[in-house]
């Protein structure tokens, strides 16, 4: 098999690795300032996050075009579109058809590497989330008593959003 396409998965799983470090350690800053309550470096958290994601976005599409214009492999039609976690996914394919058999334990290793960074963003992603809707659900249940309406129901919903309008009140319980 040509030596550029597997230099190129070899180096895409490199800095796939990388660059989902990169984001697990912005999730992992995220969680402390949550705990904070530093709001301030929670938009710059987000923004970072953002900008980690395009280029975790534009590495696939960059080893994933030129893989997909030097092999023309079927599996490949119509991912053209799809989001950022799910075109690693192809590698195990990928190993298995182009790299030689005694290679494909070092790209296996990689990959899974990758792989294991990836559940650990989406349990840091599923704690910072929870943290947020409990603190919602504290300034929530906070409000409510200032306001003297405490037996009031929860006015966000599941997606941390403004549920319903309410009377006029003393003071907004919208964030």
């Amino acid at each position: 098999m040509d030596n550029t396409i597997i230099e190129l998965l070899e180096n895409g799983l490199y800095e796939g690795i990388s660059l989902y470090d990169e984001l697990l350690a912005c999730f992992k800053k995220e969680k402390e300032v949550l705990a904070n309550m530093d709001l301030d470096n929670l938009w710059d958290i987000s923004k970072e996050k953002t900008n980690v994601c395009a280029k975790i976005n534009f590495t696939e599409q960059k080893v994933f075009s030129a893989i997909r214009s030097e092999l023309e492999i079927q599996h490949f039609a119509g991912s053209e579109q799809v989001t950022d976690f799910n075109r690693w996914s192809q590698y195990p394919a990928l190993i298995t058809e182009i790299i030689q058999e005694k290679d494909r334990p070092r790209f296996q290793k990689l990959y899974y590497t990758l792989q294991n960074i990836k559940s650990e963003i989406d349990m840091m992603r599923k704690v910072n989330t929870d943290t947020i809707e409990h603190s919602l659900q504290f300034l929530d249940e906070i409000i409510s008593l200032i306001t003297g309406q405490a037996h009031q129901e929860v006015i966000y919903n599941g997606r941390c959003r403004y549920n319903q309008s309410r009377n006029s009140m003393f003071m907004s319980r919208e964030v």
